[in-house]
């Protein structure tokens, strides 16, 4: 059976980052081929116009231009391109600007051998995504929604930015912005308000007590969670429950 083979574009100028990106991706891949090996900007912009790969590895600090700077560049010919950037550190700019041009994700070196090939994976279903009429718009929402459900389904836990990221494989100071980006919401405030959310639901349809209440929506500690309800509603919950328990007896 034929196997059909991804093409990579490497943009990285040190030969050792090089060399252990190719020993990983030839290691753990076997329907990806390394098109090319750029060192600096302007070398990757005329690989990607000679070769047309489907992903790009970029470092972000390439010579002459920068990793952002060649993606823009490479958006007018390749618009449909999967690019990964590889960076030394987090920067909300250049994270933000990431996010605009269209890059699937945003490792930190050292890259771990198991977050790029899931980010390479994720690249490629997207590719075949694209093949079925779907756009990188569409996918990167899937993403969110997929997020959004691990979130509402592990809300009473004790559940982090972290492991949310890592739960759909992305960067987690990415994922934070991207989250951001797409729900008008950061990742925090979303849980936040879902827990006050079925807290509220819990102080009017039960009996529980505040302590059972807060344990039940993830918050270990009581009057934290009270903190947080009043901040959030403006009254204290038990505050909340007896004006709500009052209504429904006034209704009755």
């Amino acid at each position: 059976m034929n196997i059909y083979l991804y093409n990579i574009l490497i943009a990285e100028d040190e030969s050792l980052e090089r060399r252990a990106l190719k020993h990983i991706i030839s290691k753990r891949l076997n329907n990806v081929t390394i098109c090319g090996e750029a060192q600096n900007g302007f070398e990757a912009i005329e690989m990607a116009k000679t070769n047309n790969p489907d992903i790009i590895l970029m470092n972000i600090d390439m010579p002459k231009l920068n990793g952002l700077e060649v993606q823009k560049e490479i958006l007018k010919f390749l618009p449909n391109v999967m690019t990964i950037i590889i960076a030394s550190y987090d920067d909300f700019a250049f994270i933000q600007t990431a996010i605009r041009l269209k890059v699937v994700d945003y490792l930190l070196k050292p890259v771990k051998p198991s977050e790029l090939i899931e980010s390479i994976k994720r690249g490629i279903s997207i590719i075949n995504l694209q093949g079925n009429q779907k756009t990188v718009k569409e996918c990167n929402n899937t993403l969110i929604q997929e997020a959004i459900r691990f979130i509402e389904n592990n809300f009473d836990q004790d559940i982090s930015l972290e492991a949310t990221a890592a739960f759909v494989h992305l960067n987690t100071q990415y994922f934070c912005r991207y989250f951001k980006s797409q729900t008008g919401i950061n990742f925090i405030d979303y849980l936040s308000s879902l827990r006050i959310k079925k807290a509220k639901e819990m102080l009017i349809d039960t009996n529980e007590n505040i302590t059972e209440i807060s344990m039940s929506v993830g918050y270990t500690d009581s009057s934290y969670f009270g903190k947080v309800f009043l901040r959030t509603v403006g009254m204290t919950p038990n505050k909340f429950r007896g004006l709500n328990k009052k209504q429904q007896l006034l209704i009755l």
